[in-house]
Parts: structure tokens; C-alpha cells; sequence
């Protein structure tokens, strides 16, 4: 029977029901709601009637779009180096978030201009999948409650490692994408392929063997602007770090740069560095306890109460059986640190991983240190004053970070009235395929809680992206901060400093540095 015939043929049949008729997401067809509300004006080919179009958010109708091919699209890699646009084939409106809104869980809407919000990074994950990173936000794009049915919102969230934060890109035949998130099996599309800003976003299903629909389809464009700005230019024999910890020596202000393995580099100018001696020697011999080579993990080293203090870690790979050990000595560079002991130790049992410590100095002068890893995430401990160990009055170990895909290398920074933790996410050390970024919550209290800029507690996998892998630059993370006083100590530079995997240079581990700047409402950015 003609797809015209077919169409008679059925409204004769249901009409007395007043019904309407619609094709649901599996191409069969159903009544729903009153047909004579939604009948007039519509014309309806017979191609259109026996085959559908992408499917509809809760079951909306396919409005005006275009009947496509059954094309799926071929698999697709893309470019990290640039932002880009989505815009969408039926509506020719692009993709941002609704209101501009920095809050967690706002609705992604389409948009005919190009404001901030339009602009979107792909973060690989490995595999051609990607996160996709709102650059306005810092947000990724997902699907409300990591849903699986068909019709569900397309929202911004923190990258809390939830599975529908996970996106394929399949390139058309007619230059086009199908944007499918790998939790749901479904494809991001314009329900009902509205014109307008009201149009709700979300996943519907595509066969390959029923002609789809272009409200499913995007046109992705290059903004032509890099994601996010290159790190500094560095040169030298020291240069080749992980968990870089940059010091600034406040009595000659030259730098020091102490990373994981023991090593240690200097500089006078933040561009030429040069290997110095090893950055904590002698090794103590209760180092072997927790790491039978003797390796040194991301070591920070702070000047108070007139000497230099180094903090460092001892474990082995996967690991929870860790200390962090304290030095002290004369010069950033000795070669007669003093031990100290160890401040924490952590077993199988503890709950928390003693590794990756970070000293911080409150605004009232207290001294405290932060530690942790994949292990239950990320913990704060108070330090005593004068021995720089932990302190024998507070012995409370103050949770403020948890992710169930990792978190580790904490790095409390004080701003303007507010803390911020840094930490790195996701799987560090595997050159160009760490997936490695770093992401910043911020408290009005040393002791937490950290809330990201959408309003989601660290505690709860929280944290505004501040850096991604972009261009070459792949994996940054262990990331430590310092303010930089210049070589006269009249200077303030918030600085940020952490490593990456070169993708210029086989994946070798590279020391990376940007300035660091704050937005009018207090939030840090490179």
C-alpha cells in the first residue's frame, strides 16, 4: 500500500477516537493525544510516514525536519587544539548552555549567536571517545541522571567520570555528525527540529536501516582559537618533570623546581633551567619501608621559621602502603637535609593514601598539608608551627575531595579570602594517552567544603576544569602553584605550574607553566 494510502487508511481508523497518530522511536505507530490539535497545516510525504525521523524527546513529533539517508556515519578522531561549534543541520542554531548559567545541571539549548557559551573542547578519553568541555563553563556535556531512554535532556555537569559524559563522533557522508553518547547507545539531537531557543536537546534513536532525520545531525566548525593558551617557553636540562613543585626562594628569589624521582632544577628567569643535585639527600634509610627503590614522589618544599622544609612521599605503584617524610635544611639545594620523620603513614587498612603532599599556610598562620590519591580521594592535616609535623592538638583528618575514576596531587592555594584546591583526575603517566586534567573547587575554609564554580561539593567528584589536553600538550596535571615575586620581590603573579606528556617529543614528560588568572567573581583560569 502507497504511504498515502497507508496515512487514509490509518486516520479513518482512529479519527472516531480522536486520536493522534505519531512514530514512536522504534518506527511503530501509536495514538497518543488529540489528532485535531496537531493535524492542520501538516503534510506529510509517504516517505516520511513509513520511516520517521530521529525520535522525539518523550515522544514529540518530528516537526519540519529533513528526511536523511541511512548513512551511520564512520568513526571519527577529533582536533583538541581549537573550540568549536555544534550546530545543528534542521534548526541551524548552534549548541550552548541555557542562560549562560554556571550552575551544574543546566540545560544545553540551541543558540543563533555566538556567545562564550557556544564554544565546546573535545577532551580525548581514549579510543576516538571524548568529553566534551563547555568553555564558558568548564562543564561537560551529558544526559540528565546518565539516563538510557530515549528523550532524555542534554545537560552541562561537573566531569565527575559519570559513563554518559562519554561522546563518538561518526562523520556523515554530507560533512554532518552524529554526536552518540556511549551510556545510552543514542544520538544528541533538536527534538521536534525547532527553530527556536525552546527546543529541547536530548538523545533519540537512529536506525540503519530506516532513513534518519538532520535534527540529529551537526555541522562542527572551528573557532580558529586555540582551547587554551600555550605554557610558557622553557629550555634547559631540567625541564623534564612530573609533579613539578616550583619554589621561590623569598631570601634570593630564584626558582626552584623539585619534581617526582628526586630531581631538582634551578632558574633565575622562569624560562632556562638547569639540573641542580638531587632534591632531598641524604635519603633517610626508613624510605626503603614504602618504597624498596628508594624513588621519591612530588616533594613540596616551604621556607618558615628561617630554615627550608622539604615534604615528599614514598610508595610504590597502586600502592596505599605510603609515608610522607619531612626534611629540613639550611639551603633549597643542600646537601644535608636533616630528617625530620615521617608526618603521616598509610596502610592497606587506613582508608587514605599517604602520598602527594602540599603544605598550606591559612591566613591566620597555621600551617596544614593536604595528601591523598585514588585511594577515598583527598584529606587535609594540621600541622604544628614550630616542628612542621602533624599537630599533637588537632589530629583530625578533614575528608575534602573523592572521584570514583581518581583524584590525587593536591595543591591548596590562598586568594582573595578563598582556598582553592587543584587536583589532577582521571589516569596520569601513560604519555600521550594519559587522560590527566587538572580541576579546582574553592572554600571560604581551609578545612572545606571545596565547591566547584556549579555548585557540586569535591567530596561528591566536584571540580571546574582548569586545564585539559589540548594541541601537544597532553595529561597536564601534579600541578602546584606559587606567587610570583619577579627577581626584585615586587611582584604578584599567581603562577601555575604542573607537567604534561609532549606530544612534539614522543610523550616525554614536560614541566609546563601559565600564569593564572581570576575572574570577576573569583575564579582562577589560564
Amino acid at each position: 500500500m502507497a504511504g498515502s494510502e497507508l496515512l487514509k487508511n490509518f486516520v479513518q481508523q482512529t479519527w472516531t477516537g480522536n486520536k493522534e497518530i505519531m512514530l514512536t522511536k522504534d518506527r511503530s505507530i501509536r495514538a497518543t493525544r488529540p489528532l485535531r490539535q496537531i493535524w492542520l497545516g501538516i503534510v506529510l510525504s509517504s516517505a516520511t510516514i513509513l520511516t520517521g525521523c530521529g525520535g522525539g524527546g518523550g515522544g514529540s513529533s518530528c516537526g519540519s525536519c529533513t528526511i536523511t539517508t541511512t548513512d551511520m556515519g564512520t568513526l571519527t578522531a577529533m582536533s583538541d587544539t581549537d573550540t568549536y561549534t555544534f550546530k545543528n543541520a534542521a534548526s541551524s542554531l548552534v549548541l550552548g548552555i541555557s542562560g549562560q548559567s554556571q550552575t551544574a545541571a543546566t540545560n544545553v539549548v540551541q543558540e543563533s549567536t555566538g556567545t562564550a557559551d557556544t564554544y565546546w573542547h573535545f577532551m580525548p578519553m581514549g579510543n576516538d571517545q571524548y568529553n566534551v568541555e563547555n568553555m564558558l563553563t568548564h562543564q561537560v556535556l551529558g544526559i540528565l541522571n546518565a539516563s538510557t531512554s530515549t528523550g532524555a535532556q542534554a545537560l552541562q555537569y561537573s566531569d565527575n567520570s559519570t559513563a554518559d559524559h562519554l561522546w563518538a563522533f561518526y562523520l556523515l557522508t554530507d560533512g554532518n555528525y552524529l554526536i552518540k553518547n556511549l551510556n545510552s547507545g543514542y544520538y544528541l539531537q533538536d527534538d521536534g527540529s525547532a527553530t527556536t531557543s525552546s527546543a529541547t536537546i536530548d538523545q533519540g534513536t537512529r536506525s540503519n536501516s530506516v532513513a534518519g532525520c538532520n535534527c540529529q545531525e551537526w555541522t562542527i566548525t572551528s573557532s580558529g582559537n586555540a582551547a587554551y593558551p600555550a605554557p610558557l617557553t622553557v629550555s634547559g636540562t631540567g625541564i623534564y618533570v612530573h609533579d613539578p613543585m616550583l619554589f621561590q626562594d623569598p631570601i634570593t628569589f630564584k626558582y626552584w623546581l623539585y619534581g617526582t624521582h628526586n630531581t631538582l632544577a634551578s632558574s633565575t628567569d622562569l624560562s632556562t633551567w638547569t639540573a641542580d643535585n638531587l632534591a632531598l639527600n641524604p635519603i633517610p634509610s626508613w624510605v626503603t619501608t614504602y618504597s624498596s627503590t628508594n624513588d621519591l614522589w612530588a616533594p613540596d618544599v616551604v621556607y618558615a621559621n628561617g630554615s627550608y622544609w622539604q615534604y615528599y612521599s614514598a610508595s610504590g605503584s597502586g600502592s596505599e602502603v605510603s609515608a610522607i617524610g619531612l626534611a629540613k635544611a639550611a639551603t633549597p639545594n643542600s646537601t644535608a637535609w636533616t630528617d625530620e620523620g615521617k608526618v603521616i603513614v598509610s596502610s592497606n587498612t587506613s582508608g587514605y593514601n599517604a602520598i602527594d603532599p602540599s603544605p598550606i599556610q591559612d591566613a591566620s598562620g597555621n600551617w596544614w598539608i593536604s595528601f591523598g590519591s585514588w585511594f577515598n580521594g583527598i584529606y587535609l592535616m594540621r600541622l604544628d608551627n614550630t616542628t612542621m609535623l602533624q599537630s599533637a592538638s588537632n589530629t583530625t583528618l578533614y575528608h575534602l575531595a573523592e572521584r570514583n575514576n581518581g583524584i590525587e596531587g593536591s595543591f591548596i592555594y590562598y586568594h582573595n579570602g578563598y582556598y582553592y584546591l587543584f587536583a589532577a583526575i582521571d589516569s596520569c603517566c601513560s604519555g600521550t594517552s594519559s587522560t590527566y586534567r587538572t580541576v579546582v573547587g574553592r572554600s571560604a575554609s581551609v578545612t572545606g567544603p571545596y565547591l566547584d564554580r556549579g555548585g557540586i561539593d569535591m567530596l561528591n567528584g566536584g571540580g571546574t576544569i582548569v586545564v585539559s589536553s589540548h594541541s601537544n600538550i597532553y595529561g597536564p596535571g601534579g600541578a602546584s602553584l606559587f606567587t610570583d615575586t619577579g627577581s626584585n620581590g615586587a611582584e604578584s603573579l599567581p603562577t601555575f605550574v604542573y607537567h604534561y606528556y609532549d606530544g612534539n617529543n614522543n610523550g616525554t614528560p614536560t614541566l609546563g607553566i601559565n600564569r593564572l588568572n581570576f575572574t570577576s567573581d573569583g575564579w582562577p583560569y589560564i
